[in-house]
């Protein structure tokens, strides 16, 4: 299943099931579905399982799971005459990852950690495929970071490492977007993560039987058509079992909290010397099965 957000002819973004080149709108295939069944409230029960928001829609739990799984009535557009939106836009907790490829620490000359490095962003931060990023007033580094984001499922608290992945509803890509100037202002991080637009994500969320081990992953970066990041989840330093096991020890992982999980090398940063997007470039990632985010680079 690959879950999207999509809209058509501007309206409101809608949630929605990629199949090949058409798009089958939750909603109004559950509801065609269950007045097909004769259910006179067929509208209303439809609206209450498969809301039009990702965070709402894996808060239903298997009710809402079950639901999708029972449609046999499809409504569909083609995928060519819809916009896709960000996957989710509203997760309750957006939480981030630092240094966890051993081959980005090197780059960028630190050190392994020895726990997983963890800063935040914001929903405003989060825009959809397509959309551009605004380099922030008074930046001249305006970094890319292609990172696998994962969208949890279930609630989780205290989970082990062995249990941790049943957690997890799927995957998607996320641009990490990093102000360097900023970033380094001070011993924290996140004046430089937390800009709006900071946060390209999509271009959809693969569930787990799409991608069956988030551990063989591999994730390019292109800026301008130029090939700059090319890595692997191989080498993780604290692979998705151990994050989601770790944060669960730390606070309640809720339906439609997202985690970004970290770089691999290839960014600008640890170049020689240093490469920053500008305006007018254009920025695409790409993670095996997980399809392509691309966005554009404006300045704010």
């Amino acid at each position: 299943m690959k879950l999207v957000r999509y809209s058509v002819n501007g309206q409101s973004p809608r949630l929605g099931l990629l199949q090949g080149d058409r798009i089958a709108d939750v909603q109004s295939s559950l509801a065609a579905t269950l007045s097909r069944r004769g259910v006179v409230r067929a509208q209303e029960l439809a609206a209450a399982l498969a809301p039009q928001s990702t965070r709402a829609f894996l808060e239903g739990g298997a009710a809402a799971q079950d639901a999708v799984a029972s449609i046999t009535e499809w409504v569909t557009v083609p995928a060519n005459s819809a916009r896709l939106h960000a996957p989710i836009h509203d997760p309750g907790k957006f939480i981030c990852i630092g240094l966890n490829y051993s081959d980005h620490a090197a780059e960028t000359g630190n050190p392994i950690p020895k726990e997983p490095p963890i800063f935040a962003k914001w929903n405003n931060a989060i825009i959809d495929p397509g959309e551009p990023i605004l380099r922030p007033r008074g930046s001249k580094q305006l970094d890319w970071e292609v990172e696998l984001g994962v969208v949890i499922g279930r609630t989780a608290r205290y989970v082990s490492r062995e249990q941790a992945l049943d957690y997890v509803w799927g995957y998607t890509i996320i641009n990490d977007a990093s102000a360097r100037d900023f970033q380094f202002l001070t011993t924290q991080w996140m004046a430089g993560k937390i800009f709006e637009t900071a946060a390209p994500v999509g271009p959809y969320i693969a569930d787990r039987s799409e991608v069956p081990d988030p551990h063989t992953l591999t994730l390019k970066t292109f800026v301008n058509g130029k090939q700059v990041q090319n890595g692997s989840t191989k080498t993780f330093i604290f692979d998705v079992r151990y994050l989601v096991s770790y944060l669960s020890g730390l606070m309640t992982l809720m339906p439609g909290d997202l985690i970004a999980t970290g770089t691999p090398p290839g960014v600008g940063l640890g170049m020689k010397p240093p490469v920053f997007m500008n305006p007018g470039d254009v920025v695409r990632m790409e993670i095996t099965g997980l399809g392509t985010l691309e966005n554009p680079v404006k300045d704010a």
